[in-house]
């Protein structure tokens, strides 16, 4: 067996050796190619495409003062094309669950998005359980609507963080022509702010209804007789904000029936 003539302590010394020096890589060449890039993708590309949205497909989670803009599967769904995102069949596991509370269960979408334009993917999941606010306010839904709540959870993780648009700023959306005032606000309470009373309900709105409705007793049919009779609705997707506190009440008291006898 050979043997080498130079002393221990140099055959245990440990040389990194750079394949390429980041001198080489982090150049002024590349740090302007950088800022090109990066000025036409947040100030041209970005809001060329959320053109393609509206303010409903957006949420504010914090405040007019200091917002947190959250896209909705709605609005992820638009931006899909331009972004040339696309996927295979994604997983779908659903989860037998129970604790003290009971019996319940989860679906879990998991998968690979992959987005075009940008030469990116990920591996993301999306889930809803049975216990989801909105579904068990209802009192009544079928299976597939946990299922699909689930499938745009997992849309939208996976659209907003290849692209990287979680909480952009106002100036972006409105170099899109949306106007961030007209985006719903909701805090963690699930309410909006009664200076968003120009427009529809939210999805937490509805939750918050229905599940005051369950509590105090009152039955879809009624809400609906009342939503037809007094508002001329046929759904509580549509109920004004500037009625919603009204419609409320209105259920907190019991559902009152109109001297008239009306709904």
């Amino acid at each position: 067996m050979a043997t080498s003539d130079k002393p221990m302590a140099d055959l245990e010394r440990v040389e990194v050796v750079e394949d390429v020096p980041i001198e080489a890589v982090i150049t002024e060449e590349f740090i302007k190619r950088l800022e090109k890039v990066a000025d036409l993708y947040q100030n041209r590309y970005l809001p060329l495409c959320f053109k393609l949205t509206n303010e409903f497909d957006w949420t504010n989670h914090g405040s007019r003062e200091s917002p947190r803009f959250y896209l909705q599967a709605s609005g992820a769904e638009k931006l899909c094309n331009p972004f040339g995102i696309v996927w295979d069949r994604p997983a779908v596991v659903k989860h037998e669950l129970k604790d003290d509370k009971g019996d319940y269960y989860e679906y879990e979408i998991e998968g690979i998005m992959q987005c075009r334009v940008l030469r990116r993917y990920g591996w993301f999941t999306g889930n809803c359980s049975s216990r989801d606010q909105f579904f068990a306010a209802r009192g009544r839904f079928d299976e597939g609507d946990i299922r699909k709540a689930a499938l745009s959870n997992w849309i939208v993780n996976g659209v907003t963080r290849l692209t990287g648009i979680r909480n952009p700023d106002p100036a972006m959306l409105q170099r899109a022509g949306l106007d961030p005032a007209k985006i719903t606000v909701i805090d963690y309470s699930g309410r909006r702010r009664p200076e968003d009373d120009a427009t529809v309900i939210s999805e937490a709105q509805q939750k918050r209804l229905w599940a005051i409705a369950k509590e105090h007793k009152i039955t879809p049919e009624q809400i609906k007789d009342k939503l037809a009779a007094d508002y001329k609705l046929d759904s509580s997707a549509k109920i004004p904000r500037g009625k919603y506190d009204e419609l409320v009440a209105w259920v907190q008291a019991g559902a009152p029936a109109k001297k008239n006898g009306g709904a």
